[in-house]
């Protein structure tokens, strides 16, 4: 998809917004939300397990979890810092995740320091209360509460979301996405993860995935671990259960209709590949 496809459907959603001053509690395991985070460091360190790899979090730094991303926290001592929680429009049948190479971390500016500083006075009394994701990731409310902050007075409302959007793209890649690959493999994974996205309903193999990109089984899936950090059915069963989480929130759909839609027919198998990726059984995730 070209930038021009989709440049005047851009919007980011405010959740939550504050500032925090986390110890030795902001020590969380399995963590996964249906929102993404933004954090900008004000002092101290603390890390962040994501994607098989440790990120060492410091002052001034800015740090990206995208959506539906299992992570982990860490701090062995102080870190004070800023955070956005926020939800991100779809494109059709993408997210604006889809639509970028982006980068987790990096380092924050002088005018990221004010535009963070300048949202939390736009956006008073948004912070979250307790800190344990478990109390706050999947409130029953939490995509009801978005329709409320519409209602805000719309220079403020049209203000933060151009915030929102000015801190979003310090973490897209202006550089080569793929730094390690040739341009040509950067085309070819990209034409690869829309084949995913568009084909969740029906079964997917490698040797599909590897035509896509016109390279061998075996090619393609140690080029796809190298990119993505994972084999390539795993990363296909991933997905699969995030579109299974998006439509357990905001469609009608039963549990059985979800299973289908997104290529796992068998309950059973649907509902344990579910409770073995985000520790929790359908039903309870949807309530």
């Amino acid at each position: 998809m070209r930038y021009a496809d989709f440049q005047n459907t851009f919007s980011l959603q405010m959740i939550y917004a504050g500032y925090y001053e986390a110890g030795k509690e902001w020590c969380y395991k399995d963590v996964i939300s249906p929102f993404s985070r933004l954090y900008l460091v004000e002092r101290g360190e603390g890390w962040v397990y994501m994607n098989g790899e440790k990120f060492h979090l410091q002052e001034g730094d800015l740090f990206l979890i995208p959506k539906f991303t299992y992570h982990a926290y860490q701090c062995d001592d102080y870190m004070s810092h800023y955070y956005i929680c926020f939800l991100d429009q779809f494109i059709g049948e993408k997210s604006l995740f889809d639509c970028f190479r982006l980068r987790y971390q990096t380092r924050a500016g002088k005018l990221d320091e004010c535009l963070m500083k300048r949202f939390l006075e736009l956006n008073p009394d948004c912070q979250i209360v307790n800190p344990d994701p478990k109390s706050y990731d999947n409130r029953a409310d939490l995509f009801e509460a978005t329709h409320g902050k519409s209602l805000r007075e719309l220079r403020a409302d049209l203000e933060s979301k151009g915030i929102l959007l000015q801190l979003f793209a310090r973490f897209v890649e202006q550089e080569e996405p793929f730094a390690v690959q040739s341009f040509e493999q950067h085309v070819g994974m990209s034409k690869v993860f829309h084949y995913i996205n568009s084909h969740l309903d029906h079964p997917i193999t490698v040797r599909e995935l590897a035509e896509v990109m016109c390279v061998s089984p075996d090619h393609f899936t140690r080029l796809f671990k190298n990119v993505n950090g994972m084999p390539p059915n795993r990363f296909v069963q991933m997905k699969r259960i995030e579109r299974a989480q998006t439509l357990l929130l905001l469609s009608d759909l039963s549990i059985k209709e979800v299973a289908e839609a997104v290529g796992i027919p068998n309950l059973s198998q649907f509902s344990k590949l579910f409770h073995k990726m985000t520790g929790v059984a359908p039903r309870t995730f949807r309530k």
